[in-house]
């Protein structure tokens, strides 16, 4: 180790010399570096601008050959736009020579295709003349053979529908007579009811006053009651909050503030008099010497107090102790007291109402802030507690009269409604009875107006019937007549053949002069267009001639321009080549000089990277030394601290020394066993006794609290499956009785709407029958409908208007099982005709007749308005206001009877 460290110190010297040698080396390769780089920064520079010399040399070069080209092609273009200014100037001459005598070639060409179409047009006045004729005359004798046929084929079908019309009318007039009977009974049983029904009117309109009347009662009533409630509470919560605080501020100890009572609104007049003794408590005989008020004998006589102010006294009721204090403070108003302050005898005092103070002895307090503020509040509060006290109580006393008169005409009120309802039952049962019989006297009315009608429709239609059958016989002769009259065809085609051949002829003429006029004007024309052009032609050309001629000149003085300007640069790229020769020759001599300053510092560095080596090596050795020689020093003193721990041991176990127990053992040195043994043994050892674990002191309440959990567990699980159970016995007790509501409501609906199917329809049959499941939560609902003359079948084999009674059969139905109060329907008869019109109101009739249900229908339909009880409409007088208008059909048809 000693050798490693001389080895080391001497490494160590030699890095300092060659770390001392490196910093003049790198100076020299620094300057030498700075210098290359400028160097070579301008011969970049030189570089570059021989090269932009060069370039703006070929440049100006190539810009002085583009000009001279350019002004070779505008001289060019000057001599092409005389060339062509000449050849136009000649086609103009030539078109101005084809030009002579155009008017009278025109005028020629013109006037022989205007005596062609003259003649065309005669000829076709004729042909058209001839053909209309014929086509009259051919026509004329079609329609008489056809008008012969018809009148013939009319005859019959008249003398066939009048016998029908009559048969018509002697079924309707026997429709007519029956309506009518039955139309004078409803009459007579509508007269009953109208009586009926102003007698239920009547009632129902005293009911109304006397219900309006207890309703009226009963709103006071109950006004009345919620102002005395409400002012039995106000007090009740004012009367609360007073005795919170004063409960929540008490006097402090047996205080005599306590104890005390004023007059209202004389409270700071007290304060002011008594100040800090309200709050001194009240002694006893037993406490002949504590501190507080005691009980003395009244003066007597007592000193009376300045004439004008009134005992204190007599409006406070306090204990005897009070007495002396009390009688000697008079109550004064504020603008006497200072005349009668002088007047005072010793202990006497004024005070005001509002709290000043003016004491015998000169001493004057002006409403100040003095210590009975506290006690003044709360003797206004008590006396405030004990006026809301006495109002409370007459105000629950009429709250309970109010209540009483409230309650009677609450009954009062019940009772008239009891009555009113009653009257308005009666009412709405003789509207229903008068309803009926009005319906059915509008339905007579209406079937006896229909049949009289049709009858009356029916007797014009056989009189129709006859009077053209007599006409159609009349219709027969006369065409027979004229079609005997008429002349014969034959010639007539013969002349329009010949007519047609004359047309024909006259049409080719026609067409050569006008194709002679039209090509004489459109050689005329293009001859005009061409001349046009070619002035156009010669003056773009003249421009063009003269364009050129300018450009040529600018681009000669450009040219000379750019001449002038590369005389000027030619010289500057040898100029600038003579430079940058130079140049390389300095560069050469720095380039040299900065090699030769790597080379010295790289052999430095070299040195020092060597002398850094050998420190390194020589303090790695040296360190490895000092730490064999430590390592070594450590076991010599672990292992003698381990031969003194086991010496210990072997001590302590068994009382007595290693070599006694190796005695005792009979082991020697060459038995014992290896030390990696011995330690590999314990080891084993340790882990199975940690194996073993750590004593757990709270295994048994750890057992204990397992087990109970447990029991909980198990216990809760009992619970959770009898409440599963019981939920599934409840899921089954609501499927179970949703089974038979459903069934029950399912029958009864199917019950009504097989009714209402059969009443509608005339006839037929119709039920609702459940499919796909035997479990009707779970089963769908299939339709079947057989109207009378069908046969049995789904919803959707009907046609539009049997699917919409049959859904509006199966609408009622259900609505029939839970009717409610109003029904609105919307356009339902919208998509039926007439007949199935009148069924759908006759179902309403139904529906009203087994319901006391209202039902509002939104229709278009006149005939389903005819059977409504009242009208509502929207009308609009004026432009942009709109007006609800009803009408009362019940007593509009009362008015016009």
């Amino acid at each position: 180790a000693a050798r490693a460290e001389r080895e080391a110190r001497a490494a160590v010297a030699a890095r300092e010399a060659a770390e001392a040698a490196l910093p003049p080396l790198r100076e020299e390769e620094a300057i030498a570096g700075a210098v290359l780089q400028r160097l070579l920064v301008e011969r970049e520079t030189l570089d570059a601008e021989e090269t932009r010399a060069r370039r703006m040399v070929q440049e100006l070069t190539e810009r002085i050959e583009q000009l001279r080209n350019d002004a070779a092609r505008e001289a060019s273009l000057a001599s092409d736009a005389d060339d062509s200014i000449a050849r136009l100037a000649a086609e103009r001459a030539a078109l101005n020579d084809a030009s002579a005598g155009q008017e009278a070639r025109q005028a020629r060409a013109d006037a022989a295709a205007e005596a062609a179409r003259a003649t065309l047009t005669g000829r076709e006045a004729e042909l058209a003349t001839a053909t209309e004729a014929l086509a009259q005359l051919s026509a004329r004798e079609q329609a008489l053979a056809q008008h012969a046929s018809d009148a013939r084929a009319q005859q019959n079908r008249a003398a066939e529908a009048e016998r029908r019309a009559r048969a018509d009318a002697a079924r309707e007039q026997a429709r007519m007579d029956a309506a009518l009977d039955a139309q004078a009974k409803a009459e007579a049983a509508l007269a009953a009811a109208q009586e009926r029904l102003a007698q239920a009117e009547n009632a129902a309109n005293d009911s109304e006053t006397a219900l309006a009347q207890a309703q009226q009662a009963e709103a006071t009533a109950r006004l009345q009651r919620a102002e005395a409630d409400s002012t039995a509470s106000t007090l009740a919560a004012e009367a609360r909050a007073l005795e919170r605080m004063l409960e929540k501020n008490p006097p402090t100890g047996s205080a005599v503030l306590g104890k005390v009572r004023v007059a209202a609104g004389l409270e700071p007049a007290l304060g002011a008099a008594l100040g800090d003794g309200l709050q001194a408590p009240l002694m006893d005989a037993g406490h002949a010497h504590g501190s507080g008020w005691h009980e003395l004998t009244p003066l007597d006589p007592a000193p009376a107090l300045p004439e004008g102010a009134e005992p204190l006294s007599q409006h406070v009721q306090a204990p005897a102790a009070l007495s002396r204090r009390l009688s000697q403070v008079g109550v004064v108003p504020a603008d006497q007291a200072p005349a009668m302050q002088a007047a005072l005898l010793p202990g006497q005092r004024l005070v005001t109402r509002a709290g000043d103070l003016w004491r015998w002895d000169g001493l004057v307090r002006l409403n100040a802030d003095h210590a009975g503020n506290a006690a003044v509040l709360r003797l206004q509060q008590a006396n405030r507690l004990q006026a809301i006290q006495a109002d409370l109580a007459q105000a629950q006393a009429a709250a309970t009269q109010i209540t009483a008169r409230h309650e009677a005409s609450r009954q009062a009120l019940a009772r008239a409604t009891a009555a009113d309802k009653a009257a308005r039952d009666t009412r709405r049962q003789t509207e229903a009875a008068l309803s009926d019989l009005r319906r059915a006297l509008a339905r007579g009315v209406a079937e006896a107006a229909q049949a009289a009608t049709r009858g009356s429709a029916a007797l014009a239609l056989a009189e129709r019937h006859a009077a053209e059958t007599l006409a159609a016989a009349q219709l027969v002769a006369e065409t027979e007549q004229a079609l005997a009259a008429l002349d014969d065809l034959s010639n007539a085609r013969t002349r329009l053949q010949t007519l047609r051949a004359q047309v024909d002829a006259a049409r080719a003429d026609v067409l050569v002069q006008r194709s002679a006029q039209e090509e004489l004007r459109r050689d005329s024309a293009a001859r005009a267009r061409r001349i046009a052009e070619i002035a156009r032609d010669m003056e773009g050309w003249q421009g063009r001639k003269a364009q050129a001629g300018a450009r040529v000149n600018e681009l000669e003085s450009r040219a000379a321009e750019t001449e002038a300007a590369l005389k000027n640069i030619a010289a500057d790229p040898d100029t600038l080549t003579r430079r940058r020769q130079g140049l390389a020759a300095q560069i050469a001599q720095a380039e040299a000089r900065r090699t030769a300053a790597i080379e010295a510092l790289t052999a430095g560095d070299q040195a020092l990277r060597t002398a850094q080596e050998s420190e390194r090596d020589t303090e790695r050795s040296a360190g490895t030394a000092r730490e064999v020689r430590a390592a070594a020093q450590v076991h010599a003193d672990a292992a003698a601290d381990t031969l003194r721990q086991a010496s210990d041991q072997i001590a302590e176990a068994h009382d007595c020394t290693p070599a006694q127990l190796r005695q005792q053992l009979a082991i020697t040195t060459e038995t014992l066993p290896p030390l990696a043994t011995l330690e590999t043994d314990i080891a084993r050892l340790r882990r199975a006794r940690d194996a073993l674990g750590a004593v757990n002191l709270r295994a048994d309440e750890d057992a204990r609290a397992v087990s109970t959990e447990h029991d909980t567990l198990i216990a809760e699980r009992a619970d959770l499956e009898a409440a599963v159970a019981k939920l599934r016995g409840g899921i089954s007790a609501l499927n179970r009785e949703g089974r038979e509501r459903l069934l029950a409501a399912f029958e009864r609906v199917n019950e009504n709407f097989a009714t209402l199917f059969t009443h509608l329809f005339g006839g037929g049959e119709a039920r609702l029958v459940l499919v796909e499941s035997d479990d009707p939560l779970e089963a769908g609902l299939e339709i079947m409908c057989q109207p009378p003359g069908k046969k049995l079948s789904t919803l959707s084999l009907l046609s539009g208007g049997e699917q919409t009674l049959t859904a509006l059969a199966l609408i009622f139905g259900v609505f029939l099982a839970n009717p409610a109060p109003i029904c609105v329907l919307d356009e339902v008869d919208a998509p039926l005709d007439d007949a199935n019109v009148a069924r759908f109101c006759d179902l309403l009739d139904e529906m009203t007749r087994r319901t006391e249900t209202r039902f509002m229908v939104i229709t278009h339909n006149a005939i389903t308005m005819a059977r409504m009880d009242r009208l509502f409409g929207v009308t609009m007088a004026e432009q942009g206001v709109s007006q609800l208008v009803s009408v009362d059909l019940q007593r509009a048809e009362a008015l016009v009877a």
